[in-house]
């Protein structure tokens, strides 16, 4: 997600758990992230962020097809186990509960990701690679967190099954997500981007 989060200019305002969870129990059209006891609206993004998430989701969507248990989602709420939920670029999930209107958590917020991608900008990689990553970890059901660079065609991909071991990924290589059996093609994130 794209926001403004360095520490000498903070846009963010203070906020308790409790407020942010009455914050975004209400439909919006913002997406919010309370860090540090600071609330940051993390909607908008550069051209280059927002056609590589719609690159990453439309490649995972064409693969996993429209009638199985499997739905990607970009922008929405994921629900962290003792921690303030976030919102990834893209998430991946084969739960029904969160996609099925009757079983789905309301406020919606995905309960179950399996696959978790975040595209990189100067303004919240750090957090990216660090909170935010450690959030994920939380969620039982997580398999893969990907950290997709916009200025170069650079991939990172950590596995629960490697213990979250960095793999790098760069134009010309194939990531294999064996979960599903899906290949992304580092080349096909970047196309129309870089």
């Amino acid at each position: 997600m794209a926001a403004n989060l360095q520490r000498d200019e903070l846009h963010g305002i203070h906020m308790t758990e409790e407020a942010f969870e009455r914050l975004i129990s209400v439909e919006s059209p913002y997406r919010y992230e309370l860090i540090d006891g600071v609330v940051y609206d993390m909607t908008g993004s550069t051209p280059e962020h927002s056609a590589i998430s719609s690159n990453v989701e439309g490649l995972l969507r064409e693969q996993l097809g429209r009638s199985g248990p499997c739905r990607t989602h970009r922008d929405q709420y994921v629900a962290i186990p003792g921690k303030p939920p976030v919102v990834p670029d893209v998430v991946l999930t084969c739960d029904l509960a969160d996609w099925d209107k009757d079983k789905r958590l309301k406020p919606f917020m995905i309960q179950s990701p399996l696959i978790v991608v975040e595209v990189l900008s100067p303004s919240t990689e750090r957090y990216d690679r660090t909170e935010k990553f450690a959030r994920y970890m939380r969620c039982p059901t997580l398999e893969v967190y990907i950290l997709v660079s916009q200025d170069e065609q650079h991939m990172e991909v950590y596995r629960r099954s490697t213990g979250w071991k960095q793999e790098r990924f760069s134009a010309d290589q194939t990531i294999k997500l064996e979960q599903l059996d899906l290949d992304l093609p580092v080349g096909s994130i970047y196309e129309g981007v870089i």
